[in-house]
């Protein structure tokens, strides 16, 4: 098996993104659970599960910025009526180079 490098939750290289220390706070319940969780084997160590954890958030909230920006497009209504002359452009276009078959 091919010695593989140790790989972030984000898929990174540890050596391109090396950890570093926070001076972040959360509640003792919630380091409570993060420990049981890992006894539990949910994670190798609870630096990873919460690293886990926030990376998945953080991929939530770029997704929500996304879809709002797509909402934002869709009530614009220049942009609207520019997509609308985009997709009349293509329809016209659909058959260019299409024999007919008979």
């Amino acid at each position: 098996m091919p010695n593989r490098r140790p790989t972030l939750a984000s898929g990174r290289r540890r050596t391109e993104d090396p950890p570093r220390k926070t001076g972040w706070q959360v509640r003792s319940s919630v380091a409570d659970a993060v420990k049981q969780a890992v006894r539990e084997g949910a994670a190798e160590s609870q630096n990873a599960f919460v690293e886990r954890a926030l990376v998945r958030e953080l991929r939530e909230l770029r997704r929500r910025r996304v879809y709002d920006a797509y909402a934002a497009a869709a009530r614009d209504p220049v942009f609207t009526s520019e997509q609308e002359g985009i997709g009349q452009d293509f329809d016209s276009a659909v058959g260019d180079g299409l024999e007919e078959r008979g």
